[in-house]
């Protein structure tokens, strides 16, 4: 089996200055994911859609705008790059400046350009689950990522959230020895079998069950 190319993490991008360059469909993707992040945005683009063009200029001002082509000095400061143009050479230049400063970037549809991918990701409250393809097919990505939305109901925020919560109690009550017991205890029995069966009060009884044999 060959090794896995990239090395796959969730950022937490809150506060953190992220630059998108360009203006069209693919530049707002990248701006409306990144403001659920609640990251501090600057889009640089001679041009915006409507759409892009609107959130820039929304209440509060959701996104610094530099309404003109790219500069190299646009980068400074920033966390994270989206080389999001329909030119290549303007596309390779940022590509190259954000290598220079050691900055993460990402260049859409050219992906021996990027230092990473964007995964397809499925998002149900504190729940991610991302699909990757290390750049090779993003459609293949959103396919299998649209199957697991159809398999997998509202019954598995309710398992997370309940998982949650039984988490922070271990942490603030358990030595490490004992929460590891513990959570694989959780694994062993039917505490998430019973939560798709609407079954909750009966999957805290089972957890307080597991978890009063600890102590």
């Amino acid at each position: 089996m060959a090794a896995a190319q990239t090395y796959p993490i969730a950022l937490v991008l809150h506060d953190k200055d992220v630059v998108v360059i360009g203006g069209g469909a693919v530049a707002l993707r990248k701006v409306v994911g990144l403001l659920e992040c609640g990251a501090r945005i600057t889009v640089v683009a001679p041009e915006l859609c409507p759409e892009l063009a609107g959130l820039a200029a929304g209440k509060g001002g959701c996104c610094r705008l530099l309404q003109r082509p790219y500069e190299s000095g646009d980068l400074r400061g920033a966390s994270l790059v989206f080389a999001c143009t329909d030119d290549y050479e303007t596309n390779t230049r940022i590509a190259a400046d954000a290598t220079q400063l050691g900055l993460p970037v990402n260049v859409a549809d050219c992906p021996e350009l990027c230092s990473f991918y964007l995964p397809s990701v499925l998002r149900r409250d504190a729940l991610s689950i991302a699909v990757s393809t290390d750049g090779s097919s993003p459609l293949a990505a959103r396919l299998i990522r649209e199957e697991l939305e159809g398999v997998m109901g509202p019954e598995v925020d309710t398992f997370v959230e309940l998982l949650r919560r039984w988490r922070e109690k271990a942490l603030a009550e358990l030595p490490a020895q004992q929460r590891a017991a513990f959570w694989q205890a959780v694994a062993d029995t039917e505490v998430y079998s019973l939560v798709r069966q609407g079954r909750l009060q009966q999957a805290e009884t089972l957890l307080s069950s597991l978890y009063a044999e600890l102590l």
